[in-house]
């Protein structure tokens, strides 16, 4: 039986997150409660971190000028990929 491929996801930090959408905290926070960004995984205590490529896939459909309905649609796919991933293990 051949394992299956996991691809190596990457945790980045909020600070990371800001600077790659060049945004400000209270903004990533409005748009997490939008649902127009996905929200934060924890990581232990108080930190937390988010899966890079979903940044990158929003950031993306940012550079597409993608609507804010259809980033939603994608936001909630992201999550439900994501939610998918651990159930799997």
């Amino acid at each position: 039986m051949t394992p299956r491929y996991q691809p190596l996801q990457k945790i980045i930090r909020k600070a990371d997150v800001l600077n790659i959408l060049a945004i400000s905290k209270s903004t990533l926070f409005n748009r997490i409660n939008s649902g127009l960004l996905p929200p934060s995984i924890p990581l232990g205590g108080r930190a937390v971190g988010w899966l890079e490529s979903e940044i990158e896939a929003v950031l993306n459909a940012l550079i597409n000028n993608t609507p804010p309905s259809e980033l939603s649609i994608l936001v909630t796919d992201l999550i439900a990929t994501r939610k998918s991933l651990i159930r799997r293990k």
